[in-house]
């Protein structure tokens, strides 16, 4: 053990397996709970050694092991968590001298754990560090492009927008018959991250990963037989001004506009293909219909270059299949439940599912390409609705019962106080953004000021108020922020904490706090209730009248 192995309340409870509202109680109520050795960043930090002593005082059990020990002793000699991981990844490949002791440290580790779920392990930890996870419809790409690849011996594989290589990890392991795979990215510090990833998932193949902009760097002369891309998306400065010129293959099917980034990488990954090879790519769902890219998603299909657009409701976007031209008269529509049945298919698809929609069908004005369009009632069979139905019911009935019975008093006085001077006397914590434990979330930005629940779901934008259980209610507090904050007229951090700390506070008995705070927060159940009702019976009267439109769907008389 070292001085510098320091910890934040998050890694805490992951030690102790135990949620992070109950490591927030632990150090609001403990008075010996360990103080922190460094309140400057955002999360506070904790010498482990304090840590664990209050702990084993304390009777509660924590599971450190000798790579969490490393992870924490390594966070202070390195400036960030991705360059923290580059180090590891560094002095895991074994051809780094610089991180010698490193190395040594991480070899008697991978005695007992294999090196790739040590690397893992240690990517989970910078995650964490970061506040990031792992990027979005990861799986439903994967699940693709292992049904669309070609079946062949020794294939090449190419991630244009590689990044830490979550996509492309999870493909070699998905795939068989990949002997060689190549990414590239912007970063010198995600690249390195990437390669080591990929040589210890997937030994035996041939790993590169090369550094640049994939859309501005001249093209490759390596054609590859598997291309998958989980792009950035809605980038404004992309180098639309300094895309190739003339006789580019990117420009085959014409020049992205300016608005239409996304556009851009599904023609360059087109453009790397071999002959026979298939292009997965993400695209976000509104280039499936924007009238900025309508003549180059009409091109795409007359020489049926894109085969496939799939609404996977795990992918948080629409991926599209693209190979290289041949004739088809034909595009495959699916939500992905029965995408492998379908793309396999010879002839005619039709099911709730996945259709083969006329190409000559999309060629109108708008040249929407959108699955949801085309598709018969995909989500919407019998059981499905009935399923939204009784929902809704409950929603419904959670509504009726939410709402509390009101009597009418004269209007009472009470010496006051403000926000600014409970978080003074330490009976609440008012912080921006997220944060550990259960409060209340303050967004004086929208008409819904208030909310209660797990303050760590609040945005950047919003505050958050933890409260002394013992001194002041959160549903009370959450009434009272709801009746006088200010409306916001600017959106400067500091004009928003002055209101929200200058808010005055009635001072009142706990027991009453707490019996008109439990009021309020019977509306506001009342009106989540409603809110998710709505949404509900969208998505019921949607499924209902697409069931019924073509038939796929009966009502009983």
């Amino acid at each position: 053990m070292t001085e510098d192995e320091t910890i934040t309340l998050t890694d805490l409870a992951r030690l102790a397996e135990v949620g992070r509202n109950a490591v927030s109680n632990w150090r609001r109520r403990e008075a010996d709970f360990p103080s922190p050795v460094d309140e400057g960043a955002r999360r506070p930090r904790f010498a482990l050694a304090d840590v664990e002593r209050w702990a084993a005082e304390h009777g509660r059990r924590l599971r450190v092991t000798a790579a969490d020990r490393l992870w924490f002793s390594l966070q202070s000699a390195f400036p960030s968590p991705d360059h923290t991981l580059q180090a590891i990844a560094s002095a895991l490949s074994g051809h780094d001298g610089e991180h010698r002791t490193l190395a040594r440290q991480l070899e008697e580790l991978t005695a007992d754990t294999e090196p790739a779920a040590l690397f893992e392990f240690f990517i989970e930890r910078a995650r964490e560090a970061a506040g990031t996870g792992t990027p979005p419809g990861i799986g439903a790409l994967v699940d693709i492009a292992a049904a669309c690849a070609p079946k062949k011996k020794d294939l090449t594989v190419h991630d244009p927008a590689c990044d830490e290589g979550d996509l492309l990890t999870e493909l070699v392991r998905a795939v068989p018959g990949i002997t060689a795979v190549t990414g590239q990215d912007l970063s010198p510090t995600r690249g390195a991250i990437c390669e080591q990833r990929l040589r210890l998932a997937r030994p035996d193949a041939d790993v590169r990963v090369h550094i640049g902009d994939s859309l501005l760097s001249p093209l490759p002369d390596e054609r590859f037989d598997l291309v998958v891309s989980d792009p950035p998306f809605n980038l404004k400065d992309w180098g639309y001004d300094r895309l190739p010129a003339g006789d580019d293959p990117r420009l085959a099917y014409g020049t992205p506009p300016r608005t239409e980034p996304e556009l851009a990488w599904a023609l360059h990954c087109l453009a790397l293909l071999a002959p026979g090879g298939i292009a997965v790519v993400r695209m976000p769902a509104m280039v499936a219909h924007r009238r900025s890219g309508r003549r180059i998603r009409s091109e795409l299909l007359r020489w049926g270059a894109l085969r496939a657009v799939i609404d996977h409701p795990d992918s948080k976007a629409h991926i599209w299949v693209l190979a290289p031209r041949a004739e088809t008269t034909r595009l495959l529509v699916s939500t992905g439940a029965d995408f492998d049945t379908a793309w396999h298919a010879t002839g005619r698809v039709a099911t709730a599912h996945s259709a083969t929609v006329p190409l000559m069908q999309l060629w109108d004005e708008d040249v929407d390409i959108s699955p949801a369009v085309y598709l018969a009632a995909a989500d919407t069979d019998t059981g499905q609705l009935d399923q939204h139905a009784d929902r809704l019911a409950e929603l419904l009935d959670t509504a009726r019962n939410a709402l509390p019975r009101f009597g009418t008093a004269a209007a009472g006085t009470a010496p006051e106080t403000t926000l600014a001077d409970l978080e003074r006397d330490g009976l609440i914590a008012v912080t921006p953004g997220a944060t550990d434990g259960t409060g209340v979330v303050v967004d004086p930005l929208r008409p819904q000021t208030v909310r209660l629940g797990d303050l760590d779901t609040a945005l950047e934008t919003q505050w958050t108020i933890a409260c002394e259980a013992e001194a002041v209610d959160p549903g009370w507090l959450a009434a009272v922020i709801a009746a006088r904050l200010p409306t916001a007229t600017k959106r400067t951090a500091t004009g928003v904490k002055r209101r929200l700390l200058a808010v005055k506070v009635p001072r009142i008995a706990l027991a009453e706090q707490r019996r008109r705070g439990a009021a309020f927060a019977k509306v506001l159940r009342l009106r989540d209730a409603l809110q998710a009702a709505e949404a509900e019976s969208t998505t019921l009267a949607d499924g209902t009248a697409a069931g019924l439109v073509n038939g796929t769907i009966t009502v009983d008389e």
